[in-house]
């Protein structure tokens, strides 16, 4: 697939379903062992696949507005939104995956652009993404910016970026 291009238009986006819990977390472990691991040391990548568990995402499913990406009848892609009613007006892009097999066919891009359609975003003045060392351009190209606007990455190898709307 990845010669190919694809037409973004005929994705579709469902909310995630417990019975592909599977199918997700397969894909989120290729991301990290595939794409992440180029930045970051052996043991992060160890910790960030073991912190990616069937009893985390399913927490993700329950309490989040999480969306599978489907194409031709294969889910390719996941991501979802979150809200902190403690922040006034403000929601976060949560764990924004792609296979990566369908890495750079904008199929990032159109789930971004998808998720900040949530009513969750809609309601924000602000969206928030932790973005991995691997991701970043990704979302500044996406319009999102740097806390700060300088490009410092956490302990947790994240950078925080944010859109205003």
């Amino acid at each position: 697939m990845n010669n190919k291009t694809i037409d973004v238009n005929s994705l579709s986006f469902v909310r995630a379903k417990k019975e592909n819990i599977g199918i997700m977390i397969e894909i989120i472990h290729r991301c990290v062992l595939e794409i992440n691991a180029v930045d970051y040391t052996q043991t992060q990548v160890e910790h960030l696949v073991k912190s990616f568990s069937e009893e985390w995402f399913e927490d993700l499913i329950n309490t989040r507005h999480y969306y599978e990406v489907w194409y031709q009848g294969m889910l390719i892609a996941c991501g979802g939104v979150s809200r902190d009613y403690s922040q006034e007006r403000q929601s976060y892009l949560t764990a924004i995956f792609v296979n990566p097999d369908f890495n750079k066919k904008g199929i990032g891009r159109k789930l971004v652009e998808f998720l900040e359609t949530d009513e969750w975003c809609l309601d924000s003045k602000l969206i928030e993404v932790p973005s991995s060392k691997s991701s970043h351009k990704f979302y500044y190209k996406c319009g999102y910016h740097y806390q700060d606007e300088t490009l410092v990455f956490r302990n947790d190898g994240t950078v925080i970026m944010y859109k205003e709307k």
